[in-house]
């Protein structure tokens, strides 16, 4: 019975032991699990610094002026030309690998690392460039940018073509891309601009724009080794033929908008006129192209939220940003549309003396008789055959 009883205890003791052992080899497992997880941790962080330090470290060269772009230097001629990325392409060009892989494209037309289009072009004008951020003031299109009130813009990479209000025979179910109204490869238009849109051909007469050279840029404006590459603000479409031409460029996708006052359009609506050469009647007379927000719009003055917290030593308001924030602010019931002014304060900068309404202006610094009023002014009109009220705000619209 002893003996009997000693086995049973013997047997105990060895199925302890196992269970311990087997114990201790889970936590042998997950302490390497956990050893290797912070390991990989680790190199994941050191992965990130590194990348960061090498991008603070990264310093632009003619023939690699930006992180994985890599350009020629000299052009055909033999001479000292860096070359561009979108256009102007030389017998020795590297361009093409700046967005297309031949073996291993994120998309059936070899663009690299692509979730969307989009995100292939912002890998540059996100700023990376210094030059046209499309997340920043956009050098006149507007800004792709959501972090601030009153931000509306043209929703890349999330609706269809035909989706774009007031479309009625735009019926193109594709993706809105950069590339639906971009042609990266060059144009005849400024901007790069497509002569084809949405399958419609608006216009065979080039779309030029009113463009200025950017100061902040001089330096790149004043190189002789750019392949003739400048750094440009718009205003908007240059002459008059332009002006109708930018308006049909964007009734390709928008195209009941493309009217004139006092019609109804094919929805039933009227609307004001956007396709006439005229100052203030065309598309880009109130809208941004890309977009909009509270760090762009502007009142019926041309007063920006920056212009009213600068001291008043420098000219300024000196609001709180706050204050400057909630003025500004588009309060609008549809949103703010992508446009140059908030709320509806362009109807305001017009109309005052295009169709004069005798309501009192805003008061001011200066004599608006002799020309110094700091808001508006009293310009002769043909039209009415007087002078009339007129904000200085309006010579800006096109």
């Amino acid at each position: 019975m002893r003996r009997k009883d000693g086995a049973i205890a013997l047997e105990v003791k060895r199925i302890l032991e196992r269970k311990r052992e087997k114990k201790f080899g889970r936590f042998l497992e997950m302490s390497k699990i956990k050893i290797s997880f912070t390991a990989l941790l680790t190199l994941i962080m050191l992965s990130m610094f590194a990348a960061l330090a090498s991008a603070a470290d990264f310093t632009p060269t003619p023939g690699n002026p930006a992180p994985g772009i890599n350009v020629g230097t000299i052009d055909n001629n033999g001479q000292v030309n860096q070359h561009r990325t979108h256009g102007n392409f030389q017998n020795n060009t590297n361009s093409c690998a700046n967005c297309h892989s031949t073996h291993n494209g994120d998309s059936a037309t070899l663009l690299k690392f692509e979730k969307t289009e989009s995100d292939l072009c912002l890998s540059c004008h996100d700023g990376t460039l210094g030059f046209y951020n499309v997340k920043g003031q956009g050098a006149g299109a507007g800004t792709f940018n959501t972090t601030h009130e009153s931000a509306s813009m043209h929703n890349v990479g999330t609706v269809e073509i035909g989706a774009a209000p007031g479309a009625l025979d735009n019926k193109s179910t594709e993706e809105l891309q950069c590339s639906s109204c971009h042609n990266p490869h060059g144009s005849t238009n400024d901007r790069l601009l497509n002569n084809t849109v949405a399958g419609v051909s608006y216009s065979t007469t080039p779309i030029k724009l009113a463009l200025t050279e950017d100061p902040d840029f001089a330096a790149i404006n004043n190189s002789s080794t750019n392949s003739g590459l400048k750094i440009y603000k718009s205003v908007g479409p240059k002459d008059n033929a332009d002006k109708t031409n930018y308006a049909n460029f964007c009734s390709t996708c928008h195209d009941t908008y493309d009217t004139s006052s006092g019609k109804k359009t094919a929805l039933g609506h009227y609307s004001h006129t956007t396709n006439s050469n005229s100052q203030g009647r065309n598309c880009a007379s109130c809208h941004y192209a890309h977009g909009t927000d509270i760090t762009l719009l502007k009142d019926a003055a041309g007063k920006t939220v920056a212009d009213y917290i600068k001291p008043v030593a420098e000219g300024g308001k000196g609001w709180t940003e706050a204050t400057a924030n909630a003025y500004m602010k588009d309060v609008s019931a549809g949103g703010s549309h992508n446009k140059k002014y908030t709320n509806m304060s362009v109807c305001w900068t017009c109309h005052t003396s295009s169709h004069p309404l005798d309501t009192p202006m805003p008061d001011q610094v200066g004599d608006p008789n002799a020309g110094t009023g700091e808001l508006w002014n009293y310009v002769w009109s043909s039209r009415y055959n007087k002078n009339i009220p007129t904000f200085n705000e309006k010579a800006n619209i096109r």
